[in-house]
């Protein structure tokens, strides 16, 4: 009897799951950027350029890099992700422990990142319950809190936080001290890092995604026939510059797609079917009946019978 040699394997790993999905994420903020969207989590600036792969200039969270710039063009912040398809945020799991020293390095090089305005994001596919609730819930605890004393004193709350939270806290601590060179980090700098951290679930590993449902529901808006095949072409286009480590802008794009997006489609009424405005009826006060009673009416504003 012959003995099968391999196992079978996740269909999705073995398949470029990873790496599609990767691509998917990129290629969303492509198309916010061809679209005039905005960006998660940064100002709601244009997007003003992508960079892919950026470890060659010096990020570690480098699968893409989002610069956006002010309308006045003054002031510019960029987002910071890394996209890991499948991920457990425990003290065990080493993919995370990796997310989080990257994260840590860049947080701390001020030639790439300027605190309170630069983010990092760990961009993500479906997360257990505990990873997704908890770890957002303690993350906007500590951009919605006065100090780091305040945010610690909110997690560790017995009626106010749960064991859960406290638990994802920890997680945090031990990635970031093994990233710190074993040395815990101060609460102070915990906390800004904290505050500085987003983690984001995108359902773009499937075709009937939320994610992809609405992305294409905006490119509809400049080629309503062509909102698939347009898509499918910003994905080409973001493969081959995923790879070269490029990146992108309006100008770098091919104009083919780029052209789409000069004009937003505007549905109209034809002016056959349409209803001719008329001028708004004006009233003489001097002429009404009951002019002075219901001035004083308007006066009073209201009235209670009871």
């Amino acid at each position: 009897m012959t003995k099968h040699i391999n196992k079978l394997s996740n269909p999705f790993s073995t398949g470029g799951g990873g790496i599609n999905f990767e691509t998917r994420v990129q290629a969303c903020f492509v198309t916010l950027m061809l679209s005039g969207g905005f960006a998660p989590c940064l100002p709601q600036w244009p997007i003003k350029k992508i960079k892919l792969q950026g470890k060659y200039v010096g990020y570690d969270t480098d699968d893409a890099i989002i610069f956006v710039e002010s309308p006045d063009r003054k002031k510019e912040s960029k987002l910071l992700c890394q996209v890991k398809h499948s991920i457990s945020i425990t003290k065990t799991n080493k993919v995370f422990g990796e997310v989080i020293r990257s994260a840590w390095n860049d947080f701390n090089n001020k030639n790439l990142f300027t605190a309170c305005t630069d983010l990092i994001a760990l961009i993500t596919g479906p997360l257990s319950a505990t990873d997704m609730n908890d770890v957002r819930t303690i993350l906007e605890w500590s951009r919605n809190s006065e100090n780091a004393e305040d945010f610690l004193t909110k997690v560790n709350q017995t009626n106010f936080s749960s064991k859960q939270k406290r638990g994802k806290l920890i997680v945090f601590r031990t990635h970031l001290k093994n990233a710190n060179d074993g040395v815990d980090v101060t609460d102070e700098k915990f906390w800004q890092f904290m505050k500085s951290f987003h983690l984001l679930e995108y359902d773009l590993d499937i075709k009937s995604g939320v994610i992809l449902s609405l992305l294409q529901s905006l490119i509809g808006q400049f080629s309503p026939e062509n909102a698939s095949s347009l898509w499918a072409q910003i994905i080409n286009e973001v493969q081959s510059t995923n790879q070269n480590a490029g990146t992108i802008t309006v100008n770098s794009i091919s104009k083919e797609i780029v052209s789409v997006f000069q004009k937003r489609i505007v549905e109209t009424i034809p002016t056959d079917l349409g209803i001719k405005p008329s001028a708004p009826k004006v009233s003489d006060w001097n002429n009404i009946k009951f002019a002075n009673e219901l001035a004083i009416a308007i006066l009073l504003g209201g009235w209670d019978e009871s």
